[in-house]
């Protein structure tokens, strides 16, 4: 429940700084926190011999969406064990997306492998022949030993990571984490919900879509009457939870929730259930110059050992995690359903 409400009008005039610097660096977690356990994968003829000829190409380029600190790990674990350099570019999804088309349609694309959130983009790019399917790649960890259900495109696409939506909260003006989604139609927080508007992403659609199954339309038209202060995406609308200009938010974003903890900010998330939210997807470049190293690298990441390391890493799920069982694994939204959503919540 929201206690008696104060300020952080100083704090909130550094936040957005606080995010800029994140955005070109990553966030800090807590020195004291454990750190996740690096993975090494069992060795085999097969893998044996997938290694030698990457390390012969001694290349690889990687562009993602993953926070940089994440990436930033993972790449290095991969040179410290396979000793072969890896440079990558952090971008956002429609940035990464139009980017690696634009290379495509010049036939120059720089990177070897993307970890992009699963869109009909990989369709296209298949259909393009820009991609090649990770299931005719031939890994030792793929498709055998993968969970089966986290594929798409008819198992050419493997999900390498579960981005769960959570609920952010001031932790100044709330006494105890929030534990339902039902929070959001409570009462008591009337005046205190910052929302990114519901169809400014799919993600965000898919959520309130999964909410409506959920608890009905009287959940939707409850949070309505809450009067939520809409924002274009999650940044701002954690920004103001974080400095107190209301107690709950949406949607959670880790790397957002985390940059702002790193500056002391009095804000925090907590994962609930059910709860959907994007899919990242790893892909791997047709023709590439250092094709056995994305291979390697794709190896890498979809192991278990290699994957849990990279969740670990970025606070999302892993397919191979039994958390993945509560994620709800997100569907397109007919446009008629998202504009429904939107007059129930009383979006602008």
């Amino acid at each position: 429940m929201p206690t008696r409400r104060t300020r952080y009008e100083a704090l909130g005039m550094g936040l957005a700084l606080t995010l800029v610097l994140a955005a070109c660096g990553g966030g800090e977690d807590d020195a004291s926190a454990e750190e996740p356990a690096a993975p090494t994968l069992e060795s085999s003829a097969e893998l044996d011999e997938l290694i030698a000829a990457a390390q012969e190409e001694n290349c690889l380029t990687l562009y993602g969406v993953p926070d940089e600190a994440a990436l930033q790990a993972v790449t290095d674990e991969f040179t410290a064990q396979y000793d072969i350099p890896v440079s990558f570019v952090r971008l956002v999804s429609a940035d990464l997306q139009q980017r690696y088309s634009s290379e495509a349609e010049a036939g120059a694309v720089a990177a070897d492998v993307i970890l992009l959130t699963h869109s009909p983009f990989y369709e296209q790019a298949y259909a393009n022949g820009w991609l090649t399917p990770v299931s005719e790649a031939e890994l030792p960890s793929y498709p055998e030993g993968f969970p089966a259900d986290y594929t798409a495109d008819d198992g050419a696409t493997p999900l390498v990571q579960l981005v769960p939506t959570t609920m952010v909260y001031n932790t100044g003006l709330v006494s105890e984490p929030p534990s339902s989604w039902e929070d959001y139609a409570d009462p008591a927080y009337q005046g205190e919900l910052l929302f990114a508007e519901p169809t400014s992403s799919p993600a965000n659609v898919a959520f309130w879509t999964l909410m409506r199954e959920t608890y009905g339309d009287d959940f939707l038209e409850a949070v309505a009457a809450n009067q939520p202060s809409w924002y274009n995406s999650a940044v701002p609308a954690t920004q103001g939870v974080a400095a107190g200009e209301g107690s709950l938010g949406f949607p959670g974003v880790t790397a957002i929730v985390r940059s702002l903890q790193a500056a002391n900010a009095p804000v925090d998330a907590v994962q609930l259930s059910p709860t959907t939210g994007p899919q990242i997807a790893l892909g791997l470049t047709a023709g590439s110059e250092c094709s056995n190293a994305a291979r390697l690298f794709a190896n890498f990441v979809l192991s278990e050992e290699g994957n849990t390391y990279l969740n670990e890493q970025t606070g999302d799920i892993s397919p191979y995690a039994p958390e993945a069982e509560d994620f709800v694994r997100p569907t397109p939204v007919p446009e008629e359903q998202a504009e429904e959503i939107r007059t129930l919540l009383g979006a602008p």
